[in-house]
């Protein structure tokens, strides 16, 4: 693996970014360089309104790493993204704005069954529109609250028990305002390829639901590559083999069959 490549990594709500761990430890045996930032969203005291501070966190990252030389992969989670993909704009072959001189570039990002949202489309707006009542609601206090069903089921259901109900345990508060933004929204799934995982047995976001969103992507001209796993909402934990070589899969294409975005 070239020593110029980072991959980021980026959670899904109510998730701390320890999820990727299983990931992230055996991609490192393979001599892959991982920076699994923990982002605003899922750590605030205090309920944020948008999803802007993350979003820049993740751009300083990736402003870091390219001003270095360094190539970027985003490898995202659910909720990350729509993190991940809005934070794309100008560190890509196509938009080059903020990159200097002759940095790196961001190549590509690899989705897990996450959300590739439209420009000014929040979260809520894409959920819904599903047929399904959602898990989760908005509370008084400004939070996001899954008060409509198990997140053992929702999450893991192809989890053993116990190991589902100790990730169970770690999940943390989420601010519902970053499923409202739709100001901060970027379609960085425009931008550059994009591999995405489709996940057969997800409770939290349908398979119908993720395939809607690749086929409005495509609609839009994004270039997508999909796989299917028969798998829960976690394959990063449940599937960590099949993942990690999903993975690899992407980086391989990024770097060596895609065409450059211009």
């Amino acid at each position: 693996m070239p020593s110029n490549l980072d991959l980021i990594f980026v959670n899904g709500a109510w998730h701390s970014p320890e999820v990727w761990e299983p990931v992230t430890y055996a991609l490192e045996e393979k001599h892959y360089s991982s920076i699994v930032p923990l982002l605003d969203f899922v750590n605030t005291k205090d309920p944020l309104k948008s999803i802007a501070s993350s979003v820049t966190q993740l751009q300083h990252i990736i402003a870091d790493r390219t001003s270095k030389g360094c190539d970027v992969v985003l490898v995202t989670h659910s909720f990350g993204g729509a993190v991940g993909c809005s934070a794309v704009k100008g560190f890509t072959a196509k938009d080059s704005s903020r990159l200097s001189g002759a940095a790196g570039k961001l190549l590509g990002i690899v989705q897990l069954c996450a959300f590739m949202p439209p420009a000014n489309t929040s979260l809520h707006d894409i959920i819904s529109r599903s047929p399904k009542e959602p898990f989760h609601h908005s509370d008084a206090d400004g939070w996001e609250v899954i008060d409509n069903g198990d997140p053992v089921d929702i999450f893991y259901n192809d989890l053993p028990p116990d190991v589902a109900q100790h990730w169970k345990d770690k999940l943390r508060k989420q601010p519902s305002g970053a499923f409202k933004d739709r100001e901060n929204i970027y379609p960085g799934w425009a931008d550059v390829p994009v591999w995405y995982l489709l996940c057969k047995q997800d409770h939290a976001i349908p398979i119908q639901a993720q395939e809607a969103m690749v086929a409005a992507a495509r609609e839009a001209g994004a270039t997508v590559v999909t796989e299917t796993l028969d798998c829960s909402h976690s394959p990063l934990l449940s599937r960590v083999d099949e993942t990690v070589a999903f993975i690899e899969r992407a980086v391989d294409d990024f770097l060596y069959s895609s065409p450059p975005f211009q």
